[in-house]
């Protein structure tokens, strides 16, 4: 059996919970912290649950924030500066698969009552050192079964987010899901369409953030969740393709859940077009902001070809120049996890030598962006060269030859080469290329 548990919540939380106790209220942490500290993982956010109205807590506490008032949310700010939510008991009225309306309890039980798993029922009351577990989560935990608390149909109909929130946790805690919950996952996962997209990107971002997330996303793909929201992928989802995708994931530091996120739409797969097409189809379903389309379609496009180790200096500085400078880690670092993924060391060894080439190119800030040439469009204006097009061409070629050559990139030698492309009619070459 697990023993009984030693919990550490912050000493803000304590001393919210002790302010609390003092007005004559309950207190009592709830939720992933309780869960996580009997399982004895860190555990960053602690929540607690109380019988007192949202308006009391607002009047005992100087510092809130008004998180959810409706459902009985207020943001308690402690004395570490860290926002600690504070709700009171809930009971669930009315609920549609997507919200829930709810009425205010007085009891823990009532609000343990509305939890998704027994994982998830446990609460502890730090004034009495009293712990409840009305529906046995610390066994499911020692026996490794994910639960659902009551009747498991039901509880996934009043929001079918807990769908997906069963395939994270299920893969999180490496649980084995029970059978009649097992059986009603399997009959809800066609409502996942009722879900919106913010709430399904945010519970695909906690399960890239988990250490083996190829455990949930395996998941998705055996119970069918990958139609609708992920259909790009979903023909994949059992291929060679999936399985080198899974591996490179895992072998991506927790950190990195964006570029878990971008090595997980890659798998699509198709030419170089049709694999942003995809990637970009992806993330604008699932409302990613508009800079992480940039960077997810910009990683995707120039995933290859990488730079290879024979290649010379100046091609590396025309590969740093063509995916930007700035991207060229993110590259590396996807390249570096499948090597690790498939187990590749002479893969990962020839990495580690074309990645020490580019990031000397980077260190001694070899030009590879026209920001870096020793001239701008100014100068070229004041060569006679008309404004317009032709600028922005002629920077370009200058680029070019810096980038053959970097020491070429001083002032006089550039303005030098573009007078004499102007006089020499260099320009015909150039205007020809914008007609391209």
């Amino acid at each position: 059996m697990i023993d009984r548990p030693v919990f550490q919540p912050p000493p803000a939380l304590v001393q919210i919970a002790e302010r609390l106790e003092s007005a004559g209220c309950q207190a009592w942490a709830v939720g992933g912290a309780i869960r996580d500290a009997i399982l004895e993982r860190p555990r960053a956010d602690w929540d607690l649950a109380t019988d007192a109205r949202p308006e009391e807590v607002r009047e005992l506490f100087r510092r809130t924030v008004p998180l959810g008032l409706d459902h009985g949310t207020v943001g308690v700010l402690g004395q570490d500066d860290s926002m600690y939510e504070v709700t009171t008991f809930r009971l669930d009225v009315e609920t549609d698969g997507r919200h829930a309306v709810v009425e205010f309890a007085t009891e823990i039980e009532d609000d343990l009552a509305r939890r998704d798993f027994t994982i998830n029922a446990i609460a502890w009351r730090p004034a009495t050192q009293e712990l409840r577990d009305p529906y046995e989560g610390m066994v499911d935990l020692e026996a490794g079964v994910l639960r659902a608390v009551g009747e498991p149909s039901g509880r996934f109909a009043e929001d079918y987010l807990r769908v997906l929130r069963a395939f994270r946790f299920a893969g999180v805690y490496d649980l084995e899901i029970e059978p009649e919950t097992l059986a009603a996952l399997r009959a809800a996962v066609v409502h996942l369409d009722r879900l919106s997209a913010e709430r399904v990107r945010e519970e695909l971002l906690k399960v890239l953030s988990a250490d083996v997330p190829s455990r949930s996303l395996r998941l998705y793909a055996d119970f069918g969740a990958l139609e609708g929201w992920y259909t790009e992928i979903a023909p994949v989802a059992e291929g060679h393709a999936w399985v080198e995708a899974l591996e490179a994931i895992d072998a991506l530091k927790p950190h990195r859940a964006f570029l878990r996120v971008v090595r997980l739409f890659l798998c699509a797969g198709g030419g170089p077009e049709e694999s942003v097409d995809k990637a970009e189809a992806l993330l604008r379903r699932l409302k990613f902001s508009n800079a992480e389309i940039r960077r997810g379609t910009h990683l995707v496009a120039h995933y290859r070809p990488l730079v290879h180790p024979a290649d010379g200096s100046a091609s590396i500085r025309e590969w740093l120049s063509t995916v930007g400078t700035e991207f060229s880690r993110d590259l590396f670092r996807l390249h570096f996890a499948a090597a690790r993924g498939s187990g590749s060391a002479d893969a990962e060894r020839a990495l580690v030598y074309t990645w020490g080439r580019v990031h000397d190119e980077i260190v001694e800030r070899s030009p590879v962006t026209v920001g870096q040439l020793a001239v701008d469009g100014t100068d070229l204006l004041a060569l006679g060269l008309p404004a317009g097009p032709l600028v922005g061409l002629m920077l370009e070629e200058l680029l070019a030859q810096v980038i053959d050559a970097p020491d070429r990139n001083e002032r006089g030698v550039l303005l030098e080469s573009a007078r004499e492309l102007i006089e020499l009619g260099g320009l015909d070459s150039l205007e020809g290329g914008l007609q391209e």
